[in-house]
């Protein structure tokens, strides 16, 4: 028998990724909608995606397993200053080099960071934490990807549609992690019985 976890409990480990699907959901599933795909477009897609995951991560910073270290402690604070980078280039020079530029110096090292987290987990044992642990490297890996690809192309139809496929991606994998990491419900005759 699986013990509900109640609101008194606090975050539990599907909290931070379905705080994170939030985010890249809400910026990812208009942005094909957008008739304009210019640097512009891009560069505020990326400001709210990043700041939306800034305080994502902020807020689910305690739901991380211990041996995981407090990694999305420093990815929210990196993430809210490129947050606010991308809106100042918006605002300031909204070029397919400043879009391209923004992502690549925000996923490489948030990308890095999180493939960390899940290295110093890849030995737990426990289904869920390791779930969640594979989780981390699988966007990690999709982060720096994003991050490469960024650096090298140069054309704002292909770069604002990756900012939206890339939230998309990222959202339905971290909704999903959330599914998976959430405990078992029991009902309401198991909970009597106890």
């Amino acid at each position: 028998m699986t013990a509900t976890p109640t609101a008194s409990q606090g975050l539990q480990l599907w909290h931070l990724p379905a705080l994170r699907a939030v985010p890249a959901l809400l910026v990812g599933l208009p942005l094909p909608f957008i008739q304009l795909h210019s640097p512009l477009v891009g560069l505020i897609a990326l400001a709210l995606l990043l700041g939306g995951t800034a305080l994502a991560l902020f807020a689910g910073r305690r739901a991380v397993p211990e041996g995981a270290g407090a990694w999305p402690v420093p990815v929210a604070a990196w993430t809210a200053v490129m947050a606010v980078v991308a809106a100042v280039l918006g605002a300031v020079s909204a070029t397919e080099l400043a879009l391209g530029l923004a992502v690549a110096a925000w996923a490489i090292p948030a990308g890095a960071l999180e493939l960390r987290a899940w290295w110093r987990m890849r030995a737990v044992t426990e289904p869920r934490i390791l779930r969640l642990a594979r989780d981390w490297r699988a966007v990690g890996v999709l982060t720096i990807l994003l991050g490469l690809v960024f650096a090298l192309l140069r054309d704002a139809v292909t770069l604002t549609g990756l900012v939206g496929a890339y939230a998309v991606i990222v959202g339905v994998y971290h909704a999903l992690a959330a599914l998976s990491a959430r405990p078992a419900r029991t009902t309401t005759s198991e909970r009597s019985d106890a």
